[in-house]
């Protein structure tokens, strides 16, 4: 077999280096919308509770209330629903009913003057004087 062309060890210059935790701020995680990111947040918090020390109290704190707001923010959107559902259904059923009852015919339509009504008021009070 043949060596490597390249050598497979770096250099110093080479090797990326991370920054330690505790020079980085901390970062307040975003408020979960999907259920991926709600389960990853929880993830977070379970990785949190195996190496509680100083440092990682605060940082479990803020995960903890992100994980709080973010079932608030759930429920309330349900609970949004749900209301929404109610209204709709309840529009739905009157609409139903008035497009189930029969119309009635009462009479036909009649386009009257002036003097037709003074004529229909005089019969009318005649009739009812009977």
């Amino acid at each position: 077999p043949k060596p490597p062309a390249q050598s497979t060890v770096l250099s110093a210059d080479e090797i990326k280096v991370g920054s330690c935790q505790e020079d980085e701020l901390p970062q307040t995680p975003v408020t979960p919308e999907s259920a991926e990111a709600f389960m990853s947040l929880h993830n977070l918090i379970k990785q949190d509770t195996y190496t509680l020390n100083e440092t990682s109290i605060p940082r479990l704190q803020r995960r903890v209330q992100k994980l709080a707001n973010a079932g608030q923010r759930s429920l309330a959107y349900c609970a949004l629903l749900d209301d929404r559902n109610q209204f709709l259904t309840k529009i739905n059923n009157e609409a139903k009913v008035r497009r189930s009852t029969k119309s009635v015919v009462l009479g036909k339509a009649k386009v009257m003057s002036f003097e037709d009504i003074e004529e229909a008021r005089i019969k009318r009070a005649a009739k009812d004087a009977t």
